[in-house]
Parts: C-alpha cells; sequence; structure tokens
C-alpha cells in the first residue's frame, strides 16, 4: 500500500520567515508545505520556492472563498498543484442558499478552468463555522460545482469542533470527494488533565484544545484504516492549533503517529 504525502500547515506559523517553515517541513520527513496565499505575495513568493527547491518539497496553498483569485495567483506563482480553500464568505448576506451555492460555483469553476490553471485542484475545507461545518450542505455545495478538479480537503477535527461527528459519520458521506485531508486532534478542555496556559479555543463542541494525534475525540485509528481500505493516497497537511512554543514538537509528535500508522512514510 503506497503512503500519502504529507505535510505542514505553514499558516500555523504566521511570524516565522518562509525557510524557518520549510526547514521545519524537512526536518519532520515532510514532502510539501501548505502556505497561506497572502504569505506568497511580494517576495516571499520566490523565497518559498527557492526554499523548497532547495529541499525537494513541493508548496500547496491555502486561502478563503472570498479572495479566491489571489490564492490562484499565489498558486501559479509557486507552481502549486492544490489549493485549499476556506469558508469565510460562500453563503452570502445579499443572496440566498441557493443562489450563494451558485455564485460561488461559477467562480471556482471560472477560475479552474481559466488559462495556464489546467493542473490546478481545489480542495474546499469543511470549517468550524458558516455553512461548511455541515457535511450535508458541504456535500451539496461540491456536488454543485461538479468539476473534476474540485474536491473536499476533510478536515475531521474541525467537524468535531462543530459539533459533528467526524467519522464515521461525516467521513461516510464525503469519502467520495475527499481529495485532501487536515491532520489535527482536540478534546474537551479539562484543566485538571490538560493543564492551565492552554490555547483553548470556543467551538460548538465546548472549550477545546489541541492534543496529539490519537489522544482526543477524533476517531484517528478507525478513520486512518477505512482511508487505507478505501485506497486514498491523497496529501496529509499537519496543522495543529497550540500555542508557537508547542507547535513544532506538536506537528513532529504527530507526523511520528501517522507514520507508526502506515498513512506516510
Amino acid at each position: 500500500m503506497s503512503p500519502c504525502p504529507f505535510g505542514i500547515n505553514g499558516g500555523e506559523f504566521p511570524d516565522w520567515p518562509v525557510e524557518r517553515i520549510v526547514e521545519l517541513a524537512a526536518r519532520v520527513g515532510a514532502q510539501f508545505v501548505e502556505l497561506p496565499a497572502h504569505r506568497l505575495g511580494d517576495g516571499d513568493g520566490a523565497r518559498a520556492r527557492d526554499a523548497v527547491s532547495a529541499q525537494g518539497l513541493a508548496i500547496h496553498v491555502n486561502g478563503l472563498a472570498s479572495a479566491m483569485p489571489a490564492a490562484f495567483a499565489a498558486a501559479r506563482a509557486v507552481r502549486a498543484s492544490y489549493i485549499v480553500i476556506g469558508d469565510d464568505a460562500i453563503e452570502r448576506p445579499d443572496a440566498s442558499r441557493a443562489e450563494s451555492f451558485a455564485r460561488f460555483r461559477a467562480a471556482v469553476v471560472a477560475l479552474l478552468d481559466a488559462p495556464g490553471h489546467g493542473t490546478m485542484r481545489v480542495a474546499l475545507e469543511n470549517a468550524p463555522i458558516k455553512v461548511t461545518r455541515h457535511p450535508e450542505d458541504l456535500l451539496e455545495l461540491v456536488r454543485e460545482i461538479d468539476h473534476p478538479r474540485c474536491g473536499v480537503n476533510f478536515d475531521p477535527d474541525n467537524f468535531y469542533n462543530a459539533g459533528v461527528e467526524p467519522f464515521p459519520y461525516a467521513y461516510d458521506l464525503l469519502r467520495g470527494h475527499i481529495v485532501h485531508v487536515h491532520a489535527k486532534d482536540s478534546a474537551r478542555y479539562n484543566p485538571a488533565v490538560h493543564g492551565p496556559g492552554r490555547r483553548v479555543l470556543h467551538r460548538a463542541a465546548g472549550n477545546v484544545v489541541c492534543v496529539p494525534l490519537g489522544s482526543g475525540a477524533v476517531n484517528w485509528a478507525g478513520l486512518i484504516a477505512r482511508l487505507q481500505a478505501d485506497g486514498y493516497r491523497g496529501p496529509v497537511s499537519l496543522e495543529p492549533h497550540t500555542l508557537p512554543h508547542e507547535m513544532a514538537p506538536g506537528m513532529e509528535t504527530d507526523a511520528a503517529y501517522l507514520r507508526r500508522a502506515g498513512l506516510i512514510l
């Protein structure tokens, strides 16, 4: 069974230079770095290209629905094949749900079919808020877009944070459309267990803290087994939402977990 390519989400390091993010990716044995589109403007795009080239890595780009043209421009500049799009404005306040979905579909398809974009794939990420927090709505959206290079970035922990069962429920609904995965885990915050001074996220699931993969509320063991059984070979990107000094060690721990499970090299 072939392992999945894996990377780290550099968006977790807003204050790091791109060279340092790429060095961390190489240290944990990653094959790509996921970088926010806004980090690839000015000179950062060229520096990122040089850094990943020196390490033999690739770049994936992430951006927001409200700024998709910028995400595509950044992806073109760094020769990225994947663009992960987060939901900040898919369902519009000035339009009905059907109109919102139709407008978003038109925007995605126009960008994917534009000259020079033929190798790019869009992965729509389920958010802990907004319309894509519900797997049923995300499924409806991706079916409406109906483009061979548009799928889902499956973030099981975001589903848990949104109060939705990530696996098997959300996975079973979306499994045929998953082209990219974000890997993190979390649990309801218990100061007696997790200690003080943690980064606490306030979600529909309650106050949560990120914990190492396999030790939180997401059934990562079951999910990995199904991904392998279903033949998933797409990218997996680490993105723990922890404090800055915990981030790099956490990514090393999470990469080791995925290796033990046989999902990545």
